[in-house]
């Protein structure tokens, strides 16, 4: 399944009464789930873009190691910083506590924000600032704190 594919997908989706979508195809599978309405609607004095959702990773843990990797809630474009010539939200060897903003996904032209939900130092970035990333892709392995 190409982009536009996927893009189109997701216009259908969002038009339709369904709440939730789940999609595979030759071994790859996303999930498109509505927000509750109050979360789709932006207050009018904020353009499109300027929208913002959150969106919490969900991590998981590789004991051994205590490392969490941290991976995309969503399909879209990742962006380490709010807009471009602003800091990134976190550089590797930094340290993050739970609620901390990681980066943005874009998807629809809502800006979608990933927190952390562990306390740690940033190991490793494992995405590219503005390349497309999939549901469930790994973007972050944090090193537990404790």
């Amino acid at each position: 399944m190409d982009l536009e594919e996927l893009k189109k997908i997701i216009t259908i989706f969002e038009s339709s009464s369904l709440s939730e979508l789940e999609i595979e195809e030759k071994g790859v599978r996303f999930r498109l789930v509505k927000k509750g309405a109050a979360s789709k609607v932006s207050p009018p004095e904020l353009a499109p873009e300027e929208r913002t959702e959150k969106a919490v990773a969900k991590p998981e843990v590789e004991p051994e190691k205590e490392e969490v990797l941290v991976k995309s809630p969503l399909v879209g474009t990742f962006y380490r910083a709010r807009s471009p010539g602003e800091d990134p939200f976190v550089e590797v060897g930094q340290y993050i506590r739970p609620g901390q903003t990681l980066c943005i996904i874009e998807a629809m032209k809502v800006m979608n924000e990933v927190t952390s939900e562990v306390a740690g130092k940033v190991k490793k970035i494992l995405v590219e600032n503005g390349h497309p990333v999939e549901y469930d892709q790994e973007l972050f392995v944090i090193e537990r704190e404790g």
